[in-house]
Formats: C-alpha cells, structure tokens, sequence
C-alpha cells in the first residue's frame, strides 16, 4: 500500500469522536489491563492496523498507509469488528454430549 504524508484528522476533536464511534466498539483496539496499576496503566497490543498508524502519526511525522486515511475519512471504520470469531474446539475428537 502507498504511504502518504498527510494526517488522518484535522483536529483532535475529530479524532475523540472517531475513536469513540469505531475504536472502542472494536475487540482488536489497545485497552487498559484488567488488574494494572491505576497509577501506572498497562495497555493491551495493538492489533489493529488502522490504530497504530493513527498513533504513529500522532508521535511523529512518519507517513502512514493510504488505507488508514480513507479508513479515517468514513464514518464508520471498514475494519471493524465488534464480535470475535467462534471456533469449534476440539474438532479432532468426537462430541461426547
């Protein structure tokens, strides 16, 4: 994908309302671990593409992927996933109930 040097949002209110619509309904974003200290928070992987660029471009001036910035410019983040996949466990034994 092509990397652009421009940024997602135009201001930081922008970003609060995207992030709050798309980021914290999505399983994949960074979230504080249950059990860290208040005081000093630990923070989940990012799992998400679209999140770390935001970040990225937010700490430095580094081009992001052309991608996250049309994923910005949309209401609705294309890349979102609110439930998680279920898989079948223990397919190689056979269901005893």
């Amino acid at each position: 994908m092509a990397k652009v040097n421009k940024d997602p949002f135009s201001n930081g209110t922008e970003y609060m309302f995207w992030v709050e619509r798309n980021c914290e309904r999505c399983y994949k974003s960074s979230h504080i671990k249950a059990g860290s200290d208040p005081d000093n928070p630990e923070y989940t992987r990012i799992t998400c593409a679209i999140e770390r660029d935001i970040f990225t471009r937010m700490g430095s001036n580094e081009p992001i992927s052309q991608r996250t910035i049309d994923a910005c410019h949309k209401a609705d983040c294309p890349y979102r996933q609110e439930k998680r996949k279920k898989y079948e466990r223990n397919k190689k034994y056979p269901k005893l109930f």
